[in-house]
């Protein structure tokens, strides 16, 4: 899974009017809140978690060669996978966790 979901701003924010336009009988759902700031400070965060590696790697490259600089490049880029994949799970999971929490709840 490399690919992210939906942006947070595609998201219903904690804030948007809920579906029966302003009916007091409903609060928004503080889990929700919990979750939708959460989701987008992951998100912001998506890039520079994937690219955290990037500047070593191409160092390597540049500044160190022969067969240990080889493998441990290697290394280095089947680690930045890694952390490419960790990153969409992140998101993932609290995509996931947000679009089975109500936004809102009764008062």
């Amino acid at each position: 899974m490399s690919a992210y979901p939906p942006a947070p701003a595609t998201v219903r924010p904690p804030t948007a009017p809920a579906a029966s336009a302003g009916d007091p009988a409903q609060q928004p759902n503080p889990a929700y809140v919990e979750l939708f700031a959460a989701y987008e400070r992951a998100y912001a965060s998506a890039h520079s978690l994937e690219a955290a590696l990037d500047p070593p790697i191409r160092t390597v490259g540049d500044a160190w060669v022969g067969p240990a600089a080889r493998t441990w490049q290697r290394e280095l880029e089947t680690e930045r996978g890694r952390l490419k994949q960790a990153a969409a799970q992140i998101l993932w999971d609290i995509y996931d966790a947000l679009s089975k929490v109500p936004p809102y709840l009764p008062k």
